[in-house]
């Protein structure tokens, strides 16, 4: 009955609006009695106010709402924080850094930036420090994004509280879903209504983003170790010669002797060192790899493509890989048909090794656990290739190109009736022409001598005994060297032709891995040869004249001209056996169990040939007056790393990018929002405002029962914030009497702030 009695001893309830008279309800009296008291809101149902104050400011806007018959409200009325004030500036700041660092994450998601030696082990940023300050960002963004859209909703809402249109519990509710992530999953019925609105359904993707927005950051901006994608760019190469300048071979060559004692030949005896050293190892390596196979129990295949490569040891931590090329010209049973005899003529296109210190320059050495630092380098360089051109010949075709044979010459015999020519036999040959019968071997289309091609023949000084070898590295303004060859296994002599040549067919490749590195040619119809960055028939490479005095220092040291003595040089011996022989009626062919001595001789000087290209030219240029100070001049690749990078560790992930797009478009939309709405007004959805609020309505008991909450449509229907005639706030529902909330206070509104 107690309640019952005080509900009838209380003032009606009389809801203040526009057209209502204030001195119906208080008078002047009554306002200057409460100027030390601060107000929560005003009638904002001021349908009737001028249409100048709603083309105004936001002030003047707000200002309409508290419009009444008898005068204005001041500009900041008791709800409403100017533009001015510290919490709309903070919150302006905040939706600011918000939108600003969502939009950076999200654009370095997408581009996917790689951060080099910014982020390393040895760089800059340690990968630890790295992951923790772009997680610190990301949680930073998060709460930010969260605090935002809350205070984005309790803007909007108040706001639209205080027009005719009102709100809903489950407006109301939507706050919940960014405070409490699991309030929309056993509040069904709230999550049902909301989400069937435009603004419901904004905040249910908005809540959805928040939560897992650190963890996508985590994924796809936040840098990890990963193979980026083949990307073009340039490097530089050093230059200071042509392709093999034997003088700059000479000067670069470590010897310990001073040069005041022996300033004539310890150049070049330190290169026939370094050349006989590469090109045994280069033998042994190459024979290994013939073991294997054979030992393994299979055939190598006659295909050249498929037989196993040239290595070469002149980087004692790479493995350097060469390619056989040319394959239409190297059959021999193609060749056999054509020229009626034994033709093995093998090319071989090594990498180019400034590729290799310009990827020792651009990356660091990849580490142990991660993989940082591990790529691959494809580079538009020419390659330094070697012809190796055996033909198999009779005796008697042979003759004319045998010092000793000729009328006249100078020469001994030995005990056996061997012919021994003079010391200085070549003084002989000195008047030899191109157009001598003695070219007259039956060859000269296949090696291209005499006048037709201006290339002289070379003239051997004896016949070489079984299983020896005699040299020719001094042919007149020859491009080439020359080896005769007699083999045991057949009648015929085989004279070798080789020379040096810039190839633009292939490009070179460069892999570093943790633990190894590959420098390789790659002539499989590569799209990024050199010859495929120029203009067709721009370069026409010739064999290298200055290459031939390298290849002749490399046939001294390894003793290819043992035949003057007879000497029987080991490897000599091991050659000769390889000379494919047509001893059967079948069509000669690469045997499938050991190497041809074509390939043979390419891979024993396959080492000075890279050796020539350090510091030379990699591609259509020539350098006059070389050797000249080093010059770097830029060439294409492109490149693969491994290293620190944003974006998706894996593929699947990508699916996170809309949680960054929602956050994206969220922050941007509140920003707008605030940017147009600048000043604030008090948040009724904060649960001190809207309990103050509540306890101010008048009561609904009896339409609950007792320990109820909302019942019926409370979720769904549409309540204004309204000011009885004791200018308290409270809420009435759109269309009806009702109010909802329980009791009243002693006549003062408190919104948790103070008013002078």
């Amino acid at each position: 009955m107690w309640q019952k009695k005080d509900r009838i001893l209380d003032p009606p309830v009389t809801e203040v609006t526009a057209s209502t008279p204030l001195k119906a309800h208080f008078d002047d009296s009554d306002c200057r009695k409460e100027e030390s008291i601060t107000y929560g809101s005003s009638d904002v149902d001021s349908q009737k106010a001028s249409s100048d104050s709603l083309k105004d400011s936001k002030s003047q806007r707000l200002r309409s709402y508290f419009h009444h018959n008898r005068e204005p409200l001041p500009d900041h009325s008791d709800i409403y924080f100017g533009k001015a004030d510290w919490r709309s500036i903070a919150n302006l700041l905040l939706a600011i850094y918000a939108t600003l660092f969502s939009t950076i994450s999200l654009a370095i998601a997408i581009w996917q930036p790689r951060y080099g030696k910014w982020i390393s082990p040895t760089g800059h940023l340690k990968p630890s420090t790295a992951d923790l300050l772009f997680s610190l960002l990301a949680k930073s963004i998060e709460i930010a994004s969260a605090g935002l859209y809350i205070s984005f909703l309790g803007q909007f809402l108040t706001r639209r509280s205080l027009q005719s249109r009102g709100i809903s519990l489950a407006d109301i509710a939507l706050r919940e879903w960014l405070i409490q992530p699991g309030f929309a999953i056993w509040n069904w019925g709230n999550l049902k209504n909301a989400s069937t609105t435009v603004l419901g359904f904004a905040s249910l993707l908005a809540a959805i983003a928040i939560y897992f927005f650190t963890a996508a950051s985590n994924s796809l901006v936040s840098p990890h170790i990963a193979l980026g994608k083949w990307e073009t760019t340039q490097f530089l190469g050093q230059v200071r010669q042509n392709f093999g300048n034997v003088i700059v071979l000479k000067k670069d060559c470590w010897a310990p002797i001073d040069s005041l004692v022996d300033s004539q030949n310890i150049g070049e005896s330190c290169v026939n060192v370094l050349a006989s050293g590469l090109a045994h190892q280069d033998f042994n390596n190459y024979m290994k790899q013939w073991s294997k196979v054979i030992m393994g129990g299979s055939n190598a295949s006659s295909s050249l493509s498929f037989r196993p490569p040239a290595t070469s040891s002149i980087f004692t931590d790479t493995k350097v890989q060469g390619s056989w090329v040319q394959e239409s010209s190297s059959d021999i049973s193609v060749n056999f048909a054509k020229y009626g005899r034994v033709v093995n003529n093998i090319t071989l296109s090594m990498p180019h090794p400034v590729v290799y210190y310009s990827a020792q320059a651009e990356f660091p050495d990849p580490v142990k656990g991660t993989g940082f630092g591990e790529h691959s380098v494809k580079a538009s360089v020419v390659s330094p290739t070697s012809n190796t051109l055996c033909v198999n010949m009779q005796q008697s075709e042979v003759a004319p190109l045998i010092y000793v044979e000729w009328p006249n010459a100078r020469f001994t015999s030995s005990d056996n009736g061997h012919k021994i020519a003079a010391k200085d036999w070549y003084k002989d040959t000195t008047n030899t022409s191109l157009q001598s019968n003695l070219s007259q071997t039956h060859v000269e289309r296949i090696f291209r001598w005499g006048p037709t091609y201006n290339r002289s023949f070379p003239i051997f000084p004896q016949w070489p005994i079984d299983f020896n070898s005699i040299t020719n590295i001094s042919v007149p303004k020859s491009d080439s060297i020359y080896l005769l060859v007699k083999s045991p296994n057949t009648t015929d002599y085989t004279i070798c032709q080789m020379y040096g040549v810039l190839s633009q067919d292939c490009s070179t490749k460069h892999t570093q891995k943790v633990g190894t590195r590959t420098l390789s040619s790659d002539c499989d119809a590569d799209a990024l040869s050199f010859g495929s960055t120029i203009a067709p028939a721009s370069f026409r490479p010739s064999p290298s004249k200055d290459f031939r005095d390298i290849l002749g220092a490399w046939a001294t040291a390894m003793g290819l001209n043992g035949g003057m003595l007879s000497s029987n040089s080991s490897l000599v011996h091991v050659l000769s056996q390889f000379v494919v022989t047509n001893s059967s009626n079948q069509v000669p062919s690469l045997n499938k169990t050991m190497p041809s001595i074509s390939e043979a001789l390419a891979v024993l000087s396959n080492s000075m040939l890279m050796k020539a290209s350090i510091n030379a030219t990699f591609d259509n240029r020539t350098i006059k007056g070389a050797p000249t100070p080093p010059v770097f001049f830029p060439y294409n690749v492109v490149v693969q790393t491994q290293q620190y990078r944003s974006g998706p560790p894996a593929p699947w992930q990508g699916i996170l990018y809309p949680i960054l797009v929602i956050i994206f478009a969220v922050n941007w939309y509140c920003l707008m929002y605030f940017l147009r709405e600048m000043g604030l007004v008090v948040d009724f959805l904060e649960p001190q405002n809207l309990f103050n609020v509540a306890i101010d309505s008048p009561s609904e008991s009896k339409r609950r029962k007792a320990g109820e909450g909302p019942v019926e449509n409370h979720d769904s229907d549409a309540w204004m914030l309204r000011r009885d005639h004791d200018r308290r706030l409270f809420f009435k529902k759109v269309g009806e009497e009702g109010s909802l909330g329980g009791g009243k206070r002693d006549g003062r509104l408190f919104i948790g702030f103070e008013v002078s």
